[in-house]
C-alpha cells in the first residue's frame, strides 16, 4: 500500500514542482518536508504537530487534507510500539506533563474566582444601610426602597478559561525572547532543530533575532515562522486568531 509520504511525493513530483517550491510557499522546513515524505515521522514534533505540516502540505498539492491525515494515522497504527524511538517517548511524557499542568492551572483560576466573588458579597454585606426603624404602634406603610445595583459590582462567576500553548521550533540557531500575558518569561539561544513551549491565557508577544529562522505553532497549529527575512522581528504578538506583527 502507498504510503502518506510517496503520495505526497508522487503528487508533488506529477505537478512538476520542487521540494524547494514547497518549503517557499509554506514556510516549512526543507528537512521537515523530506522527513515526512520518506514517513520518517518520528524525527518530526508530536503527532498533532505532523498534522498540522500535512494538512498544509495537502493544501498546498490542493489534495483531500482529510484524507491524508487518515493516512498517516493508519500508517502510524500500523507500527509496532518498540519502533518508537527515544524522541517519540520523551514527547508523549512531556504532552502528559503540559496536559496535568493546564488543568491545574483551571482549577486555580476557578479557585481564585470563588474567592474574590466571596470578598465582593461580604463587603457588600458589611456596608449595606441599616433597615428603617418602624414605630411599633404606628399603621403607616413604609415605602420598598430599592437600591440599584452598580454593574461594576457584579461578578460573573462563570469565567471561560482559554488554555493557549505556543511552541517554537529553530530552524537555525536563533535568539528569541518571550512575554506571556504582559510579563517577560523567558529570553534564550535556541540551536538548530531545539524547540520550547509555553503556555498562557490571551497572548504571547516575541522578539526573534533572524524572522526566518523561527517557525510558530499554536496549539498545534502551525502559523508559519516569525518573518520573512533575516532581519529581527519586534513585538511579533501571538494570540488564539492567530499572530501578528
Amino acid at each position: 500500500m502507498e504510503s502518506v509520504g510517496e503520495l505526497l511525493r508522487k503528487e508533488r513530483e506529477s505537478q512538476g514542482k520542487t521540494i524547494e517550491d514547497v518549503a517557499k510557499a509554506t514556510k516549512m522546513s526543507v528537512l521537515v518536508l523530506q522527513a515526512i515524505e520518506d514517513d520518517r515521522f518520528s524525527v518530526l514534533p508530536a503527532p498533532v504537530y505532523v498534522k498540522g505540516h500535512l494538512r498544509t502540505y495537502a493544501r498546498f498539492l490542493e489534495l483531500d487534507e482529510d484524507e491524508i491525515v487518515e493516512k498517516y494515522m493508519r500508517f502510524t497504527q500500523q507500527q509496532e510500539p518498540d519502533e518508537l524511538d527515544e524522541w517519540d517517548a520523551v514527547e508523549i511524557e512531556l504532552q502528559e506533563q503540559s496536559r496535568e499542568a493546564g488543568r491545574r492551572w483551571i482549577w486555580m483560576a476557578v479557585a481564585a474566582v470563588v474567592v474574590i466573588v466571596a470578598v465582593v458579597l461580604v463587603v457588600r454585606w458589611t456596608n449595606r444601610p441599616p433597615a428603617p426603624e418602624i414605630a411599633a404602634n404606628t399603621t403607616q406603610e413604609v415605602p420598598l426602597v430599592t437600591e440599584p445595583v452598580s454593574e461594576a459590582a457584579w461578578v460573573d462567576t462563570m469565567i471561560e478559561v482559554h488554555g493557549l500553548e505556543l511552541m517554537v521550533v529553530a530552524r537555525e540557531r536563533v535568539y528569541v525572547a518571550v512575554s506571556v500575558d504582559g510579563e517577560r518569561v523567558s529570553e534564550l539561544t535556541l540551536d538548530e532543530g531545539e524547540r520550547r513551549r509555553w503556555e498562557g491565557v490571551e497572548e504571547f508577544i516575541l522578539f526573534v533575532g533572524t524572522g526566518e529562522a523561527l517557525e510558530l505553532y499554536l496549539n498545534g497549529e502551525y502559523l508559519g515562522v516569525a518573518g520573512s527575512g533575516r532581519g529581527p522581528v519586534e513585538d511579533l504578538v501571538v494570540t488564539e486568531d492567530g499572530m501578528s506583527r
